[in-house]
């Protein structure tokens, strides 16, 4: 996922600030996710919280701060365009439903708790979803980047 991440900040490093952020705030997600599951004991309530927090920060931003200029580029798109948007959109929803429940079930958890028993199994089911998610998002900025490319082609020829 690192990897991908490296291609997908140079293919969109420095075009939109906001954009920037948002891969920066996913690589520091990433770097925690994979600090809890290399973790040779039980991670600590606290990491456990902090990686949870920035779960939170990070699909927050995705729909706060980047999604609304997708959905303006694509309320501008036709054919083709509008469709992948709208196969990838629910996608995404969806996907933020599920890692809302790894949130939901792990965010305020104490040392103590019994269902840190069940974390190991739940981390595994994350990394799978966090890699879909980026790899949604990718495809979202992409047809983004496609669209701004196509306005600024018909804003030249008019």
């Amino acid at each position: 996922m690192l990897t991908k991440l490296e291609q997908t900040q140079r293919q969109l490093a420095g075009q939109n600030s906001a954009v920037d952020a948002w891969l920066t705030a996913r690589r520091t997600l990433l770097c925690r996710f994979i600090a809890l599951t290399k973790s040779k004991n039980l991670p600590c309530a606290s990491d456990i919280q902090d990686f949870c927090q920035h779960l939170v920060d990070y699909v927050s931003a995705g729909h706060f701060e980047i999604y609304h200029y997708v959905v303006e580029a694509f309320e501008h798109a036709s054919g083709r365009r509008l469709s992948l948007a709208n196969r990838i959109i629910p996608r995404i929803e969806h996907n933020t439903e599920r890692l809302m429940a790894f949130h939901d079930a792990y965010g305020e958890i104490a040392e103590d708790d019994e269902s840190l028993m069940d974390l190991d199994e739940h981390l595994n089911e994350l990394g799978p979803l966090l890699e879909e998610r980026f790899r949604l998002e990718d495809r979202l900025v992409a047809v983004l980047d496609l669209l701004d490319a196509l306005s600024e082609s018909a804003a030249a020829e008019a």
